[in-house]
């Protein structure tokens, strides 16, 4: 937001004739993501392709006021590296709020992450009776993927009964990523701390 004020501020000199800026200004670069889609009409070496997203924020101004914009540049490469698409940079969403495009930018990046890494769960889940589905080790692999030890004790309880639930077929993947995100994002980092100190007080002319 800092950031932002300040490509405003040097705008509005700018419209006055002190001095040039650019039109916009990226003023922070998302983490990248990376997902995978399967081809299986090509041959084998080429039948896995890799979806590189770069996402970034930045600055531009519209009638005068201070837009956010969340943009984002897609390419596409098959399993030998050949390249298959090169998008343009593109609007995602747009507005008056940093946080809001920070948030939805590192929503996406977090939504993407967790289909790539629970796809092979999905699918085992499938391919398995309910009862081997939701053994503890693979719970624990699904709460370390989640980073459950982040959440607060009634969160990680209901985040472990959504993995059993994922896990037996009974819940689809896009509603427990979303319910993860939501739990991620809504959970509260404030603590209670509880500090003793020890001091020894000195009197004088006291028997």
């Amino acid at each position: 937001m800092v950031l932002g004020r300040q490509y405003r501020d040097e705008q509005r000199w700018a419209g006055v004739g002190v001095g040039t800026v650019s039109l916009h200004r990226v003023l922070v670069q998302l983490p990248e993501s990376r997902v995978t889609t399967a081809h299986e009409a090509e041959p084998e070496s080429e039948s896995v392709h890799t979806h590189r997203r770069e996402r970034f924020i930045e600055a531009t101004m519209e009638r005068d006021e201070l837009v956010y914009r969340l943009m984002e540049r897609e390419t596409e490469m098959t399993g030998s590296g050949r390249i298959v698409r090169d998008d343009a940079p593109s609007v995602v969403m747009f507005g008056g709020s940093a946080f809001d495009s920070l948030h939805a930018g590192y929503e996406l990046a977090e939504e993407e992450r967790l289909a790539e890494l629970l796809a092979p769960y999905a699918e085992r889940g499938e391919d398995r009776d309910c009862a081997e589905s939701a053994d503890g080790e693979t719970v624990a692999e699904l709460e370390e993927i989640l980073e459950t030890n982040l959440l607060p004790p009634a969160d990680r309880i209901r985040a472990k009964a959504e993995i059993g639930e994922f896990l037996e077929g009974r819940l689809e993947a896009s509603a427990f990523i979303g319910h993860a995100i939501d739990r991620q994002c809504a959970r509260d980092d404030r603590c209670e701390t509880l500090a003793e100190r020890h001091a020894i007080t000195l009197t004088i002319g006291e028997p």
